[in-house]
């Protein structure tokens, strides 16, 4: 919608417009697109308020969705020690070793990014190992598929893990050694552990989400979905309080644990009064939602009017969700129409099970970026790299493909997700399931178009009266090598019509109007 004065609030002109041959700007307001073309042909928008950002022939392209994150875990892991980028146990502890010593003895570490598979030795530290490496500090360090935790022995007397009378939460796994002793490595109770740690304060959680943020309107993401099961009435009143301080500049969607359905009525009234949405009911299989397995809590879901997703990396949980779907659409009788099923990761998916997402009209939420950066995880397992990730056999059989980064489990960067989308190589290199390639602009589309789609948002793409959500980089995307996209960088953000991120210019400099640059 124009201004009353029929003036744009911010018109990027002199670049190229990404989709649109022949034209170099684009008039924006009211937070939409309202004309795109020729900058001589735009004038007449252009007036005494409007803010004028000369692209000097940079592109002016959609901003990217990603669709499935975790937020807070992701922003807890960029303000906190991250160890991914370590390769050996030694590199590991020495990390640990150096943040012990500049943390106060008796305060919680807490550190993310571990991977046994990734490490040389294929093996995560040892009880012993953390224990000399923070001797005076409780430590949670997180698994990088946030599926897992080790503890040092301080952290478990805290918790009472060894207390006779202790009992683990349901599908908790806690390792022990040929003597019986807890090693320190837990699986399955990430929630557990979260909810019995030391409480962030708000304004650590506010500063925590503003640096986030930031980071990923630097990445080019205008919106995203967490994803995260633990999702409940106390999560979506924090990100709502976060999203009105504007501590989070992208829109938000928010999906709710499978063991939260009960309270979807307080969960979309918190999630509407702070302009963020729902995007649905996510369920763990596996996970004791009801005793008689998924089909019945995802009925539920359904009638409510709530998408459902399913998180999917092995063929066990692939059949699972599978059959929930299928015996839910099959008893599906609510009146209005029914909502959409989403498989998340879609890690292994053998071509037998391609047919039956395309009949049961699942959407396949696919991290293309786990081939770059956790490559050489799968390249030691050859028989399973065919069905890993697929991308380009789902686009064939016209299975619905949307694409996200799963942050923190790898970083926020749809560009280097979309590289690896293009050329299937790992980050030492190596090509895994090449023929599962997608050309540039199907790989363009996970985080753009289709992502959208999946949103239920007016985005995605340049065209008038869809949301002025747009990135400007200085190169043509479509004309890079995949290891040049994987780099390229974002100069600025835009947010319904507002200027969130300008590279070079502070976070303090940050405004509610468009006015970061005139020229």
């Amino acid at each position: 919608m124009v201004a009353a004065s029929g003036k744009a609030d911010l018109v990027l002109h002199e670049g190229l417009v990404l989709g649109h041959p022949g034209t170099d700007s684009v008039a924006i307001s009211g937070g939409l697109i309202v004309a795109h073309g020729k900058f001589a042909d735009l004038k007449p928008f252009v007036g005494p308020q409007t803010h004028l950002v000369k692209l000097a022939g940079r592109v002016v392209a959609p901003g990217f969705i990603d669709s499935h994150i975790h937020f807070r875990e992701a922003a807890a892991a960029a303000t906190g020690l991250s160890v991914a980028r370590c390769r050996t146990v030694g590199d590991l502890l020495g990390d640990l070793r150096l943040t012990a010593g500049k943390t106060p003895p008796g305060n919680w570490l807490r550190a993310f990014g571990c991977d046994e598979a990734l490490m040389l030795e294929k093996r995560g530290p040892t009880r012993a190992e953390l224990d000399h490496s923070t001797p005076k500090n409780p430590l949670r360090l997180r698994h990088q598929t946030l599926h897992a935790t080790w503890l040092n022995s301080r952290a478990i007397a805290l918790l009472g893990l060894e207390a006779p009378d202790f009992t683990p939460p349901y599908g908790a796994n806690m390792i022990r050694d040929a003597a019986g002793k807890l090693t320190g490595l837990v699986v399955g109770m990430e929630t557990w552990l979260s909810d019995h740690l030391p409480l962030v304060t708000a304004a650590e959680s506010e500063s925590r989400a503003r640096i986030m943020s930031r980071e990923m309107a630097a990445n080019g993401v205008t919106a995203f979905t967490d994803a995260t099961t633990r999702n409940g009435p106390v999560e979506v009143e924090q990100f709502a309080k976060l999203a009105q301080s504007n501590a989070i500049c992208q829109r938000v969607a928010l999906m709710i644990g499978g063991q939260h359905l009960d309270l979807v009525d307080q969960c979309e009234q918190l999630a509407r009064a702070a302009g963020i949405s729902l995007a649905g009911a996510k369920f763990m299989p596996g996970f004791q939602y009801d005793p008689a397995g998924l089909s019945r809590p995802v009925r539920r879901a359904l009638e409510r009017g709530l998408d459902c997703a399913f998180h999917v990396t092995e063929i066990e949980e692939l059949e699972e969700a599978l059959a929930a779907i299928e015996s839910a659409k099959s008893q599906y009788s609510a009146k209005h129409e029914m909502p959409r099923f989403r498989i998340e990761h879609g890690g292994i998916i053998t071509p037998d099970y391609i047919d039956r997402l395309m009949a049961a009209n699942v959407w396949v939420v696919t991290n293309p970026g786990f081939i770059y950066f956790r490559g050489p995880k799968y390249a030691d397992d050859p028989g399973l790299i065919a069905h890993l990730y697929r991308a380009r056999s789902l686009k064939e059989a016209n299975v619905h493909l949307v694409g996200a980064t799963d942050a923190p489990v790898t970083p926020a960067r749809p560009f280097a997700a979309i590289a690896a989308a293009v050329n299937r190589a790992t980050i030492d290199g190596v090509e895994l399931a090449p023929a599962e390639a997608l050309s540039m602009p199907d790989a363009f589309a996970l985080f753009t178009t289709e992502a959208a789609r999946l949103a239920r948002l007016d985005a995605g793409v340049i065209a008038v009266d869809r949301l002025a959500d747009l990135i400007v980089m200085p190169r043509d995307p479509f004309t890079l090598a995949p290891a040049d996209l994987m780099n390229l960088t974002v100069d600025i953000t835009i947010v319904a019509g507002r200027v969130v991120y300008e590279r070079g210019r502070p976070a303090t400099a940050s405004s509610d109007t468009a006015d970061l640059r005139s020229s």
